[in-house]
């Protein structure tokens, strides 16, 4: 008896594990953008949360040149006050490719990327020090 008592124990911590494994295997579809996480943990043009009104300014736009992207966020740089932080560059499943940090006191919010390696879609993350992560994506 007990060794199906640890049998099903077994099988219920594989059970609880493979939760939280598929859900990040969902996340890093390239639907990302209609995770249910958008709008709540990090937010998008289309899913804005509670950040609606921010779109504009804070979803990064990408524009590829062949081998290059450059993205740019609408945002204008208040120094230390109200900036963008960061660009952050995220391959098909999300993995971290590359970022750029700005100097809000000296950058714009553009940065260039080569994304030579990669296939099929990126995706970038423009972070903003008040209204959080907004992501946007680009089919390669």
């Amino acid at each position: 008896m007990s060794t199906n008592r640890r049998n099903i124990m077994k099988l219920g911590l594989v059970g609880a594990i493979s939760t939280l494994v598929v859900p990040s295997r969902v996340f890093a579809a390239p639907s990302a953008l209609a995770s249910p996480l958008a709008g709540a943990i990090f937010y998008t043009h289309d899913k804005p949360g509670r950040w609606a009104g921010k779109e504009g300014a804070h979803t990064p736009m990408i524009e590829r040149d062949g081998a290059t992207i450059e993205v740019t966020t609408g945002h204008p740089m208040d120094g230390y006050n109200h900036y963008i932080v960061k660009h952050i560059i995220l391959d098909r499943n999300l993995g971290f490719v590359r970022e750029v940090m700005f100097d809000p006191m000296n950058d714009s919010p553009v940065s260039r990327h080569d994304i030579s390696g990669l296939n099929d879609l990126v995706y970038a993350v423009s972070l903003c020090n008040k209204h959080d992560a907004w992501l946007n994506a680009l089919e390669l």
